[in-house]
């Protein structure tokens, strides 16, 4: 993950100007690779975006501020653009070679979309495989399900070393899907699912997170080990459990947390690390998120 997350990353960096924009990416998929920057430029630059390497792969951007003037082109041609706001959603094909001048500030996601990675889904989703995404260039589409997916990530960009990687799969997985149904057709067969994962994959899936509490496992590799698909994994898991593979483990985290506050004599940074937190800043955040009151309150709290 980290080479595709460098990788993305620094192409990112060459075509708008920037050192090292925050990126995300993400092992779900077995051949496809699915990455997310955030870019931001300050001050409109009135010179052309690097050319980016042509590749059957999109771009979608979701629009974090209001944008106004940008001058786009496609296989060397002026395309008409019109103002995007804050919240809208902008394409991109990168077989056409897109290039552009910000003439005003940006604030924007970049979510990379190769299309071997759609393709993928659709596979994992029992579904046809998509022929294209289906917009118009430079036309801002207002989509509200997708711009909460993106804007979820917002705090995973600000705290890093606090991301849990099962968190990122799950959102940039359920992007993508998203963007594969509303733009491309791809159209999921509604097939039940029987009881959700057998006893023996439930326990296996367990035993995984459980052994990686600090979240460094993957989606592929938990429905790997379970022989299923990930989506199959992902909505079996959520019927047996009753919650995702990333909101269990969380659970799993604070449980642990409170049998360690209640029994020994670890300082609260030591629990962290037991529990897979980045920092005692970040499970004292989550755990008071989680519980209402502080670890060290809760702590004083049972053993009066």
């Amino acid at each position: 993950m980290v080479t595709q997350q460098f990788a993305f990353r620094d192409r990112m960096g060459e075509t708008f100007g920037l050192k090292k924009p925050p990126t995300l990416a993400t092992q779900t998929l077995m051949k496809g690779n699915l990455a997310v920057s955030q870019l931001r430029l300050d001050e409109p630059t009135h010179l052309p975006t690097q050319p980016i390497p042509r590749e059957n792969a999109f771009l979608a951007t979701i629009m974090l501020t209001d944008c106004g003037e940008i001058d786009y082109w496609l296989n060397g041609r002026l395309v008409p653009t019109a103002p995007k706001p804050a919240g809208s959603v902008v394409f991109h094909d990168l077989r056409d070679d897109p290039i552009a001048i910000m003439r005003c500030p940006l604030r924007s996601l970049m979510f990379y979309l190769p299309r071997h990675a759609l393709d993928e889904i659709a596979d994992h989703s029992d579904a046809a495989r998509i022929e294209t995404l289906y917009y118009k260039p430079q036309v801002a589409v207002a989509d509200v399900a997708f711009s909460q997916l993106g804007r979820s990530l917002l705090p995973a960009f600000e705290r890093p070393d606090e991301v849990c990687g099962l968190f990122i799969d799950h959102v940039l997985l359920a992007a993508s899907a998203h963007i594969a149904h509303t733009y491309g057709g791809m159209r999921v067969a509604s097939k039940p699912i029987v009881g959700g994962l057998a006893p023996w994959q439930e326990r296996r899936a367990k035993e995984m997170l459980s052994a990686n509490l600090d979240g460094n496992v993957s989606l592929i590799t938990l429905a790997t080990q379970c022989g299923l698909s990930v989506g199959h994994f992902a909505r079996a898991f959520r019927q047996s459990t009753g919650t995702a593979p990333h909101r269990w483990l969380l659970e799993q985290r604070i449980e642990k947390a409170k049998d360690l506050l209640r029994n020994t004599s670890l300082t609260l940074a030591e629990i962290a690390l037991h529990c897979g937190f980045a920092d005692q800043s970040h499970f004292t955040r989550t755990f008071t998120r989680a519980i209402s009151v502080s670890p060290g309150t809760w702590r004083r709290a049972r053993i009066r």
